[in-house]
């Protein structure tokens, strides 16, 4: 039985007006890499999440709160790499993704860990921009060229003067994961040319072609009951509970994020992450009786 799906959608008002330059979301993420490097990460993600930041650690958390519960680790540092942003055509709303590396200082580089992250960003009424999501997977170490293939990105704008909601895209998109064309053929439909995934385990997979192959073994078997919906001019974002079946895996659950942009009239998906919930359930040893 599907549940009735709880959509919550957020669209941010102001006037139109053509906007490319990336050097706001660039410099916002310098700072926090800086403030990170030099006061440590849990100070770094205090000063830089909005006040209703959600991240995903492992499921769905208030940023703040799950940051201000976490005890300072100085011997820890984080590093990121931006490999890639992008920001709507207002100028209001914006993402950035990269490499990230946590080690601990004086430490052996055989103890680190690395994966990619995704921060969304949102620009507040006082002109700053705040991280409303962070996501991460996690992978072992890679070369670079396994983290930031290059692929020609559509630099398009539209500033969405008629007001083209992602909101029938998204819906389309779950519902065609459940069907038998499993992920591949979501993706195949919805996803643009230059797509990115993030897969837990594994380096970026770059390319709609890719994509599509590497989703071909994932169908959903769940369809989500509450999708969270943002959108502003020409980009928006959605996340849900997720729960896949892979015959080689098995079922697998997860926080799914997917970043869309509006293109000639319809919303493409450009970035998508699968964040993995770990089963912690303990295994039950059965035995038969005795005669």
């Amino acid at each position: 039985m599907i549940k009735v799906l709880s959509v919550v959608a957020m669209l941010m008002v102001a006037r139109a007006y053509p906007q490319t330059d990336l050097r706001p979301l660039v410099e916002v993420q310098s700072s926090f890499e800086q403030t990170s490097a030099e006061h440590g990460r849990r100070t770094a993600f205090l000063a830089f999440l909005g006040d209703d930041s959600i991240v995903f650690e492992p499921g769905p958390r208030d940023g703040k709160e799950y940051w201000r519960s976490r005890q300072t680790d100085e011997a820890s540092v984080l590093v990121r790499s931006l490999t890639y942003s992008d920001i709507s055509a207002n100028g209001l709303l914006g993402y950035t993704t990269g490499n990230w590396r946590i080690y601990q200082k004086d430490k052996s580089e055989g103890l680190a860990k690395f994966g990619q992250y995704v921060t969304i960003w949102e620009k507040r009424p006082d002109g700053r921009f705040r991280a409303g999501v962070n996501i991460e997977i996690s992978h072992p170490k890679l070369s670079f060229a396994d983290t930031d293939r290059p692929i020609r990105s559509n630099q398009s704008r539209d500033i969405n003067k008629r007001g083209w909601s992602p909101a029938d895209a998204s819906m389309n998109f779950l519902r065609a994961s459940m069907t038998s064309e499993h992920l591949g053929g979501a993706y195949k439909r919805f996803a643009g040319d230059d797509v990115r995934l993030l897969r837990d385990g594994e380096p970026p997979i770059i390319g709609k072609k890719r994509v599509i192959e590497a989703m071909n073994e994932y169908v959903s078997i769940v369809f989500p009951s509450k999708v969270a919906l943002f959108q502003s001019a020409d980009m928006a974002y959605t996340w849900n509970p997720c729960s896949f079946d892979n015959s080689n895996e098995g079922q697998v659950k997860g926080n799914c994020l997917h970043i869309w942009k509006l293109r000639k009239k319809k919303w493409w998906i450009v970035l998508g992450v699968f964040s993995p919930i770990p089963n912690l359930t303990r295994p039950v040893l059965t035995t038969k009786p005795s005669r």
